[in-house]
């Protein structure tokens, strides 16, 4: 299962774009899954109930791509990647511009210490697995521009400036 939806650069490169997202979905060990799954259930938590997981979805279908070529942008060595963690970086600063106010501001503060560290230090973890930390960063900041794009998006339908006759594609 795992050689057949990592995100593996030849296979890519051979037409293989469901990589793209499903390099996203598997895992090298049972230690980095449990990890992983891990914050995505505490997230997921934190999303229902913000009533926002619909959302939360929906910009992941943008944010697993985006991170997926960013990485193999950034990294024109790396043959493959697996793990969520990057989306999950993606999840929590999304999360957090939703959530606004002081713990938002806090939050945001925090994941960017954490990003800095991770990327003047090297890679966290202790399952043995080599960390993409690059990933992480993609994430993050996918996950902030896909919020603030949304709130703006929900801003301006607010004040009338956008209308499905404005939105609509052209005949």
């Amino acid at each position: 299962m795992f050689d057949a939806l990592a995100l593996d650069r030849p296979m890519l490169e051979a037409g293989q774009l469901w990589r793209l997202w499903t390099g996203h979905l598997v895992h090298v060990d049972p230690a980095h899954a449990g990890l992983n799954l891990t914050a995505l259930v505490m997230l997921a938590v934190v999303a229902v109930r913000s009533q926002a997981m619909g959302r939360l979805l929906l910009a992941s279908l943008v944010l697993m791509p985006v991170i997926s070529i960013g990485v193999l942008l950034l990294l024109p060595d790396l043959q493959w990647y697996a793990g969520l963690s990057g989306l999950l970086h993606g999840w929590l600063a999304w999360l957090l511009v939703q959530r606004r106010g002081i713990v938002a501001v806090v939050g945001l503060a925090l994941l960017g210490l954490k990003l800095w560290w991770e990327m003047s230090s090297g890679a966290v973890g202790g399952t043995g697995v080599s960390v993409t930390t690059e990933a992480h960063r993609l994430g993050a900041a996918g996950g902030l521009v896909l919020a603030w794009a949304a709130h703006g998006w929900r801003a301006a339908r607010g004040r009338g400036r956008l209308t499905s006759r404005s939105v609509r594609a052209p005949r």
